[in-house]
Order: structure tokens, then sequence, then C-alpha cells
């Protein structure tokens, strides 16, 4: 019970139904980003499935990011369901906001 006053800790409210179902969304950072951490919230309080992809200082994976994105910088969301690719925190929660929310005046029609 302690757990539901943590970020994340409940599901928000107009978080789509079905946002459970969705493909697994990857999210690139390190554990101690605070730009990752708030992109980590916000996919955790809209239940989206999601994996870390870390790559932190040293990581094979960091170079990974740089063959395959041209340059490291973190969040980097990656979501199989729209096909998007998207680099900066505050942009990634807006889409996220955007895409795995309904509105809530519609739903209460």
């Amino acid at each position: 019970a302690v757990l539901l006053d943590f970020p994340g800790g409940r599901r928000q409210p107009n978080a789509r139904p079905d946002n459970e179902q969705m493909q697994v969304i990857e999210l690139w950072g390190y554990e101690w980003s605070p730009f990752v951490k708030i992109v980590r919230e916000k996919l955790c309080a809209l239940c989206v499935p999601h994996r870390i992809i870390s790559c932190a200082r040293g990581s094979t994976k960091r170079d990974d990011m740089i063959r395959q994105y041209g340059r490291f910088q973190v969040p980097l969301l990656v979501d199989p369901n729209t096909g998007v690719e998207m680099f900066e925190a505050p942009e990634i929660v807006e889409y996220l906001e955007a895409v795995y929310t309904v509105n809530e005046d519609a739903s209460s029609e």
C-alpha cells in the first residue's frame, strides 16, 4: 500500500484500457538520469509495457545506440506500436500522453 504513493504506483485515470496489450516499448537510458526517470515514471503510470535498454558509460549498448542513431542521447524512446523513435523527455512525455491516454470528455459521454 505504501508503494501506491510513489510515482507510477497508481494507474493514471485516463490511461487507455488496452495499454497492457501493446507491444513492448524500448526506453534507452541509464538508471540515474533524471530525464530517463521522468519517462520511465510516465510509462509505469500509463501501464505501457516497456523495457529499459541500459546504456551507461562503458556499456556496449551505448555503442549500439551511436551505430543505430548516429549519436548518444538519452532518453530515447522506440515505440513499435506506432513506429515513432524520439529523444527529449518533455516531448516523449507529451507523445505518451497523446497516444496512450483516452480523452476524459469522450469517455464520460
